[in-house]
């Protein structure tokens, strides 16, 4: 199985091929930099609010892909070879596979009562990246090792799965694909009996997630997700259809052909992604995603830019093996193609002109990793985003992140988003509805009504319609929101850039973006510190973006904006 891996023409490439310099430089510079300095202890309780702090399990997991691919890549090299046994052995004597901060987050247990059977989504990852490399080095493994590999894969994923049921089987987002996908490539490989009687329950888990997905195929948990929810379901689903000889296909439904094209969409600029809810505003892809699927979809997937593509990402095996087999380099682009895309049933819209590529999102308040982001807007020019979408908070202690706290944090607030607010509030949890977006082709016009963006029954009591409409043309773009509320309220329209702007009245300049406020406004820039994802020259996580809010004068319920590129 997984035979395209066991080619060794295919790794006399990626060793030989121009084509191929990034991956060798990526992975080699991830080995040197997980090799250089063995993982130190954790202290336990230090990962309990944040379990991704783990220097144990990011180092293991990087360690374990690395010396792996390298040992593939250079068969000869005795000392990535070394390198990947050690690992090995260091990963079958650990106790468990999953980061403590998940035993205390999603099963209610604490450090005094942990079992190695609780399955995670890095547990269930580093259990298949196991199976895998298992059966990809069987041959050249000492016999101790893989007998040991065998038992420990057994202990840590496949008896927890058969002597229990999980949260995730249920579930509706990423988990249930990356558990899922695990778990049943771990039993291919492993225990092929034992993986059919299972199948009916495997299946039906990964039917819950499709669930999650409307007939359009947005994923409204954001690219990150769909790269690691997604991500998984297509591991599985290829290795289902080569384990079955096609018998079993998720990637005949038409709804995967629709999850597959995500990305596509999501592309606004070369370097510029649409980063809706939580993810990380340099946010790129595993590229061997979009490659392998373009083996199955053919020109359905078009030809991306590689530059925010990755080759070792999220520590999974799973997905740096595949971007190095699946790698075509006549899939990638350097140019996008000026298109339109419209969901109307998750309520997304992008566009991408010569001038610049633009995002409207709708949806509600309870999709998975939300953020209060009802009704915002991206807008990129020359490979960078203008008016942003910061992603999740950078690095650092935010106890309640993750919790019904987490819209206390500017981040994932409407605050950091390009979105009006009332009376000093933002947006809240109206969990009701769903903010529609409808798009006239022939007027190139997107309407959004986004009054469910807002919580009208608690804080916003007064507020009866909040509207949204863009008309797009090629170098311009108008803006007109609309607003009634049953009393006199307070409207403030924001706009988010890390660009420091220049002020001429109601004219704002955003590098050489143009704001032309077309109504009684008042402009006021406010510089607002925010965390990133990634430090700057010097180190530094702390950043500096600005809010240009525009408070409407008077009785006046109507923002009306040109947004042009003759600053």
């Amino acid at each position: 199985m997984f035979d395209i891996a066991r080619d060794p023409k295919i790794w006399e490439r990626i060793r030989n091929d121009e084509a191929f310099a990034r991956h060798r430089k990526e992975i080699k510079a991830k080995y040197d930099k997980v090799f250089a300095v063995r993982p130190r202890a954790a202290n336990a309780w230090d990962v309990l609010e944040y379990p991704y702090n783990n220097p144990n399990r990011s180092d293991s997991f990087n360690q374990l892909q690395s010396s792996a691919l390298l040992a593939l890549i250079y068969p000869d090299n005795e000392e990535y070879y070394r390198s990947l046994v050690e690992t090995v052995w260091e990963i079958c004597n650990e106790y468990t596979w999953a980061p403590l901060g998940h035993y205390n987050s999603y099963y209610d247990r604490t450090p005094q009562d942990f079992d190695p059977g609780l399955i995670d989504i890095f547990g269930a990852s580093l259990g298949f990246s196991m199976a895998e490399i298992k059966s990809l080095f069987k041959d050249r493994f000492p016999k101790l090792l893989v007998d040991r590999m065998t038992y420990e894969i057994r202990r840590h994923t496949i008896e927890p799965f058969l002597t229990r049921k999980f949260f995730w089987e249920t579930h509706n987002n990423n988990w249930t694909a990356v558990c899922t996908g695990a778990v049943g490539g771990v039993l291919m490989y492993e225990d092929p009996e034992e993986f059919m009687r299972q199948l009916p329950r495997l299946q039906a888990a990964m039917e819950c997630y499709l669930n999650s997905y409307d007939d359009d195929g947005m994923c409204v948990e954001g690219t990150a997700y769909w790269g690691f929810g997604f991500g998984f379901f297509s591991v599985y689903a290829m290795l289902l259809r080569e384990f079955s000889n096609g018998k079993y296909d998720w990637l005949a439904n038409p709804k995967v052909k629709a999850i597959s094209q995500f990305i596509q969409k999501m592309f606004l600029q070369p370097n510029v992604l649409a980063l809706f809810s939580d993810v990380n505003i340099h946010e790129g892809y595993w590229v061997g995603l979009p490659h392998m699927l373009k083996t199955v979809y053919g020109d359905a997937i078009e030809n991306l830019p590689s530059d925010q593509a990755t080759i070792i990402t999220y520590y999974h095996w799973a997905f740096a093996v595949r971007s190095c087999v699946y790698f075509n380099p006549d899939f990638v682009s350097t140019k996008l193609k000026n298109e339109t895309y419209y969901a109307p049933v998750s309520n997304y819209f992008t566009k991408r002109t010569d001038n610049y590529g633009f995002a409207l999102k709708g949806g509600n308040q309870w999709e998975s990793h939300n953020h209060q982001d009802v009704g915002s807007f991206i807008l990129a020019r020359h490979n960078k985003q203008v008016f942003c979408d910061f992603g999740y908070i950078g690095p650092g202690h935010h106890p309640g992140y993750q919790s019904n706290r987490r819209n206390e944090y500017f981040q994932p607030s409407s605050f950091s988003h390009n979105l009006p607010y009332f009376n000093g509030k933002g947006q809240g949890g109206d969990w009701e509805g769903k903010a529609r977006a409808v798009y006239d082709e022939k007027t190139s016009t997107v309407y959004m009504d986004f009054t469910h963006g807002y919580d009208v029954k608690r804080v916003h009591t007064t507020l009866q319609k909040a509207e949204r409409y863009f008309t797009m043309a090629d170098d311009e773009i108008k803006m007109y929101d609309k607003f009634a509320f049953s009393e006199p309220a307070v409207i403030t329209e924001r706009f988010v850039t890390t660009y420091k702007p220049r002020v001429e009245g109601n004219i704002a300049y955003v590098d050489d973006v143009r704001v032309i406020c077309q109504c009684d406004a008042t402009l006021n820039v406010v510089e607002q510190p925010f965390i990133d994802q990634l430090p700057d020259e010097n180190g530094n996580y702390n950043k500096i973006c600005y809010l240009l809010d525009y408070t409407l004068n008077g009785d006046n319920t109507e923002f009306k904006a040109t947004i042009d590129f003759k600053g």
